[in-house]
């Protein structure tokens, strides 16, 4: 039986993170018409990657600048990442702020791509290389495997799998045996209606799982809710579990009540709030320091939030300084204990 796990890409725009996917997977992720008209990824993309004993459900997320929210609604709970740089224009602004996020949601395991490799002389390549594994140095990605790829002449490809397969082995041995155990939780963050079926919603299960009629709830909102259908990367399932991407066939609801950020789960595993007493860690390139009762941008699952920042042990926050701190959030939003987030100004 295959193990599942989430794995998001990250990386700056047009450095070739969809036509990676694509090469690997034979799926094309940008689906909106928007997309294929502009040739850029704008919101989150889906495909599903078998490697050895491991069933990599892939969620591609946008790298422009414009779009770092859904980057951050595509990055809740997956279990590893593949960092894209491409070899014909190294490292850029979005590369460097898509790899704080990975350090912030405390990511262990995970592989850098080098794509474009068919645009770039050996020479610079190297350079490449040894730029990427300074930036790295110090974090979770700093004995990753480098691959260089080129989607054009599939140059890499078999390679990329086996450093996938290998990174996944780590991330399945580091994460929480009694995963599938646990209350069902899943951030939502696709809320739509399909003609004979009603209202579905998509996410990737973090903890538990759900099976054909079971009861959940939608929080915040309280809305209770019964489960018609399941599938798991287009295919009907009768159940899900923590390391899918799902699509949940909902009765009891009409999707225009369900939004992006809101999260499906085991009735009373969640009891949402204004107010999250956290932990916080400030990146080493935050461009200045962060000050009692500043106004923040919360990312939370698949949730963006408003709210203030109430440093509790600390007048201001540098680079790699941390503090314990209370989040005043203009609207209520649900959290676990340990769980990671990110804040932005």
């Amino acid at each position: 039986m295959a193990t599942d796990l989430i794995l998001g890409t990250a990386g700056h725009i047009d450095h070739g993170k969809t036509s990676l996917i694509r090469a690997l997977t034979g799926v094309d992720t940008d689906r909106l018409p928007e997309e294929k008209q502009r040739g850029i990824t704008i919101d989150l993309g889906f495909a599903q990657l078998r490697v050895g004993a491991y069933c990599l459900g892939i969620v591609d997320v946008p790298g422009h600048e414009r779009f770092v929210r859904n980057m951050l609604a595509g990055a809740t709970g997956i279990d590893l990442a593949l960092l894209v740089v491409a070899a014909d224009d190294s490292l850029k602004p979005q590369t460097r702020e898509h790899f704080d996020i990975l350090r912030l949601l405390n990511l262990q395991a995970g592989v850098i791509a080098i794509t474009k490799c068919d645009l770039a002389d050996g020479s610079w390549i190297d350079l490449v290389e040894d730029e990427i594994r300074e930036f790295v140095r110090g974090s979770f990605l700093e004995s990753a495997p480098l691959v260089r790829t080129s989607s054009a002449t599939g140059e890499g490809l078999d390679t990329l799998r086996a450093e996938l397969e290998r990174a996944a082995r780590q991330a399945a041995a580091q994460r929480d045996a009694d995963g599938t155990e646990a209350p069902f939780r899943m951030a939502i963050d696709r809320a739509f209606t399909l003609a004979g079926h009603g209202t579905i919603v998509t996410g990737s299960v973090s903890s538990g799982q759900v099976q054909v009629g079971d009861e959940l709830a939608i929080e915040p909102g309280a809305l209770r809710v019964r489960v018609r259908g399941l599938q798991n990367h287009d295919q009907p399932a009768q159940q899900v579990h923590r390391g899918q991407r799902a699509a949940v066939n909902l009765a009891g609801v009409h999707h225009a009540g369900i939004e992006r950020g809101q999260e499906l789960a085991t009735p009373g595993h969640l009891q949402p709030s204004r107010v999250l007493t956290v932990r916080l860690q400030a990146v080493p390139g935050v461009p200045r320091p962060i000050k009692n009762r500043c106004r923040v941008r919360v990312h939370l699952g698949t949730a963006e939030l408003l709210g203030t920042l109430v440093l509790l042990d600390a007048d201001a926050l540098g680079p790699t300084e941390s503090a314990y701190a209370q989040l005043h959030l203009v609207r209520p939003a649900v959290a676990t204990w340990s769980q990671p987030f990110v804040i932005r100004s």
